[in-house]
């Protein structure tokens, strides 16, 4: 996890700037004549806010910050009575500001309260549902619970001068995928922690909070002007890779394990879901910025399907033609004129050539139908063509299926199905075995199983079944028929051994696993 620089150290650094050449932070105390419909001049202190460090938005690139529309500060005047500025913030990134204090002051120092924008005194609310609106925006931090405390020095001139100590510490996001997206949106971060991080707080005089709060979940929901979409995931020049501007999340400093949801939603095909990310346990200290790793874990899958045991791919040459939307058709798709897109006519199981040669073969396919515990999973999230997918099957892993079931290696499972009887040089004239037996969620034990997407098949050039069936070859010919190989199927209720899909068909390859 990578650490920030702190509101802290960024400020001494702007500090001795600030003195160098700065003269905003002079500090004098003034009268201040109200309006002249108003009949009584009332004396009020300067306590004068100028330099970088006491601001309350920050500007993550350059370290820059400025005071905001709204800002009031608190202090306790000579009779020990909370006192908050007569005057707040106008306009948005104010470098300096001078707030004027109604009540009497003649000591030397004074603790300086700024309790955010939904607090009064020292008491301070972090909120539990907080807005940004816009990426790299922090103008929400005062709303949703930075707080801050500093000492105001009486200067020879009669006024404070004083500097903002932050209280709270702050999440930076920053999601990322390794692949283009071209409609997706964070729509929403949630963050869970072990102990509460939320809710009402009191600032110390030693600028530190305490409480217990009330909640241990912050919802983070970003917006932009006119939209309610959230964040866009832009893709970089060269279509590779995209992101989402920056979010930032305000919360009680502490100890915490962290639980980080993303939440995501593809405005084209309206597939949402969650990408969630565990912390161990670590020092979240106040005044502290944390750039929390939000790189989005999710599958990608190429657009590649092959006619059985086809030389090339089956859009070989015509990626352009090739439809990525269900019942459009696409020309130039495989005949039998072209050697390299069309099937292999062979019915002998040992002339598997090309590109089915590495798919599993009808034993081992039984094997996964019947013994590989198969999990229906319409929650996990997957890519192709820039857009989110869910549906899918899990299946355990083959090496896991031998060792269950007295097998020496996962190779014995090519040998014969669970039955006995040799699918692949047999092949006796019966129906092959299906499995009704599905769970309607992701295995929690997912390291022993593998996912498959269910991307459907082309026919005939069109694309079909895609995102509720999965279809997948072969190394296995049907020796009935030189134009059916055995391949898997599988839907949400089913998983089956196929033997009457046509070769011709565009299917998905695969790998024993």
């Amino acid at each position: 996890m990578k650490i920030r620089l702190s509101y802290q150290q960024w400020a001494v650094t702007a500090l001795l700037f600030a003195a160098a050449g700065c003269s905003s932070d002079d500090i004098t105390t003034e009268k201040t004549a109200k309006p002249a419909a108003e009949e009584n001049e009332t004396e009020q202190t300067g306590f004068v806010a100028g330099t970088e460090g006491t601001r309350t938005s920050l500007d993550y690139d350059t370290r820059d910050f400025f005071w905001e529309e709204g800002d009031r500060i608190y202090v306790q005047d000579d009779g020990n009575v909370f006192q908050h500025s007569s005057n707040a913030v106008t306009g948005t990134k104010q470098p300096a500001f001078k707030f004027l204090m109604p009540g009497t002051y003649t000591h030397n120092s004074y603790t300086v309260y700024y309790p955010g924008k939904n607090g009064t005194g020292n008491n301070v609310t972090i909120a539990s549902a907080q807005t940004q609106n816009g990426p790299d925006n922090t103008l929400h931090f005062g709303i949703s619970g930075d707080c801050g405390t500093g000492t105001a020095t009486h200067q020879p001139n009669g006024q404070y001068k004083f500097q903002l100590n932050h209280a709270a510490a702050y999440l930076c996001f920053k999601p990322t995928y390794n692949h283009p997206l071209a409609s997706t949106y964070v729509t929403k971060i949630e963050v869970t922690a072990n102990k509460n991080i939320a809710g009402a707080y009191t600032l110390g005089t030693n600028g530190r909070l305490t409480g217990t709060g009330s909640s241990q979940t912050i919802t983070l929901t970003p917006k932009t002007a006119g939209s309610s979409d959230g964040f866009a995931m832009q893709n970089n020049a060269a279509g590779t890779s995209c992101e989402a501007g920056r979010m930032f999340m305000v919360i009680m400093p502490g100890k915490y394990k962290l639980t980080i949801k993303y939440y995501v939603r593809d405005k084209e095909t309206g597939v949402s879901g969650v990408i969630t990310k565990t912390f161990g346990e670590f020092q979240y200290d106040a005044n502290g910025y944390y750039d929390m790793p939000a790189a989005l874990s999710i599958r990608n899958y190429g657009d590649d399907y092959y006619a059985w045991d086809a030389k090339k791919e089956y859009w070989f040459g015509h990626k352009n033609n090739q439809p990525k939307k269900m019942g459009v058709p696409g020309s130039n798709y495989p005949t039998s004129a072209d050697g390299n897109r069309w099937y292999n006519t062979s019915k002998d199981p040992n002339a598997t050539a090309n590109t089915a040669k590495t798919c599993p073969n009808a034993n081992e396919l039984v094997w996964y139908c019947l013994k590989g515990d198969p999990h229906w999973d319409n929650k996990t999230l997957w890519t192709v063509w820039g857009h989110l997918y869910t549906g899918g099957m899990w299946f355990k892993k083959a090496s896991v299926i031998a060792s269950e079931n007295g097998k020496g290696s996962a190779d014995k499972l090519k040998e014969k199905a669970p039955s006995g009887t040799d699918y692949v040089h047999t092949q006796p004239f019966i129906t092959p075995p299906d499995n009704k037996n599905i769970k309607q969620k992701a295995p929690d034990n997912r390291s022993n199983y593998f996912f498959l997407p269910a991307m459907g098949r082309y026919e005939n050039g069109k694309l079909i079944e895609f995102g509720s069936y999965g279809r997948y070859w072969t190394s296995t010919p049907y020796k009935w028929n030189k134009d059916v190989s055995y391949s898997l199927y599988f839907q949400s209720g089913n998983v089956t051994v196929s033997n009457i899909i046509e070769k011709k068909n565009g299917l998905r390859l695969w790998k024993t696993e």
